[in-house]
């Protein structure tokens, strides 16, 4: 992406309908049927942290170009193994090689560790939106993947999919007010038609297969082979000669 494109991006998250966006992937994790577990946690994307307090002490950075340390989610400066909780707040979407922003999630996660993954559903009044709309704008110029696609793509990494959300079943307008007027849609829309929200909410669990070596037995070494592994000779015991 560049410059242009995501400075109109930031300016975008501060209009009405990214803040309610915002406010509303920040209310789903909050209420997760799982809560996270661990101490590392790490949020690419996005101008504060989404993830929800804790009593426990842990650490939370931000990737970004406002946030603790900018970096390019294809390449994460970050040790092998070393995060617990990753958010990938609407990266797939501008993502040169989404490919490999997950593998690079794969990568950093350690075992039993989680991603959370924001993205607009292109099967929603939103990707209708994104279909109908100029998409050199913010935000219908990334790309929508279908869920499909991004559970085939978590499977081929080995992670679970352990909850799965909607959010953002009102019309995306841009106005507040119209906006406010949509409200009562939020409690229809998780009720008649919970596939089309505008925004799905991913947590994924990566899973690992412990291994354990086995040890090999002691064994004296043997520098002749054993009686029953020699070959009897082929010609004939016990004669004088040839008769």
């Amino acid at each position: 992406m560049n410059e242009n494109k995501q400075r109109r991006l930031n300016q975008w998250w501060h209009s009405p309908l990214g803040e309610m966006l915002v406010q509303h992937e920040q209310d789903t994790l909050t209420s997760l049927n799982h809560p996270l577990v661990g101490y590392f946690y790490v949020q690419l994307g996005g101008h504060y942290s989404l993830f929800p307090p804790s009593n426990r002490a842990i650490k939370t950075s931000i990737v970004g170009p406002t946030g603790d340390l900018n970096a390019s989610a294809e390449s994460l400066p970050f040790k092998s193994h070393s995060i617990d909780n990753l958010l990938l707040l609407h990266v797939l979407e501008y993502a040169h090689d989404p490919h490999q922003v997950l593998r690079e999630t794969e990568r950093v996660l350690g075992a039993d560790g989680r991603v959370i993954l924001c993205s607009f559903n292109p099967w929603s009044l939103w990707g209708l939106r994104r279909l109908f709309s100029w998409q050199d704008n913010a935000p219908w110029h990334g790309h929508f993947f279908t869920q499909t696609r991004i559970r085939d793509w978590l499977a081929l990494l080995n992670f679970e999919v352990v909850e799965h959300h909607k959010v953002m079943f009102r019309p995306p307008f841009s106005r507040a007010s119209w906006l406010n007027r949509c409200r009562f849609l939020e409690r229809w829309g998780k009720r008649l038609w919970p596939c089309f929200g505008g925004v799905a909410i991913v947590v994924a669990c990566k899973r690992t297969i412990p291994l354990n070596p086995l040890k090999q037995r002691w064994r004296q070494p043997n520098l002749f082979p054993s009686a029953g592994l020699v070959n009897k000779p082929i010609t004939r015991e016990g004669t004088d000669g040839p008769r």
